[in-house]
């Protein structure tokens, strides 16, 4: 079992980091691993939305599927694998700093193709999930300057 959290505080409100970082279409673009993530049950995101997540690790793909088994808007979004070769469970936790939003994420995940180089997978998905996070709060970060910052003329282009 990979035990994993991690923080980061992103300079955007709680209602846009949770609506981006919920978002399953937003996934594969700030977390490396994630190749497609698409719901499997008709309605709007709530608890008892299913999904299907494909991603690879260590060179290995991974297709699972998954329930969202606790959610509370701007505040909580839980995760439990279900079938395939992912199991356990993750959390989103979101809270409201001083200038900002605190992103937790928590996890106790089994990767059932990795049983026999455990240490290894640890130390990776530990690396790989703070690098994402970083990720996240780039492209968070980022869209807010550009929605924020008037254009000057003769500014320098980014």
């Amino acid at each position: 079992m990979i035990n994993i959290e991690e923080s980061v505080t992103i300079a955007r409100s709680v209602e846009k980091v949770f609506a981006f970082a919920t978002d399953f279409q937003n996934n594969a673009r700030w977390q490396t691993n994630v190749i497609l993530t698409e719901q499997t049950s008709e309605g709007p995101l709530g608890e008892g939305t299913t999904y299907r997540l494909v991603n690879r690790f260590m060179g290995k793909h991974f297709d699972s599927n998954g329930i969202i088994s606790d959610y509370i808007p701007n505040q909580i979004c839980s995760y439990r694998f279900v079938s395939g070769s992912v199991g356990g469970k993750s959390s989103f936790i979101f809270e409201s700093v001083n200038g900002g939003t605190r992103f937790i994420t928590r996890g106790a995940i089994e990767l059932k193709n990795f049983k026999t180089i455990g240490f290894l997978a640890k130390n990776k998905a530990r690396r790989q999930v703070r690098n994402d996070l970083q990720k996240l709060k780039s492209i968070l970060e980022l869209s807010l300057i550009h929605i924020s910052e008037p254009t000057r003329p003769n500014a320098p282009s980014r």
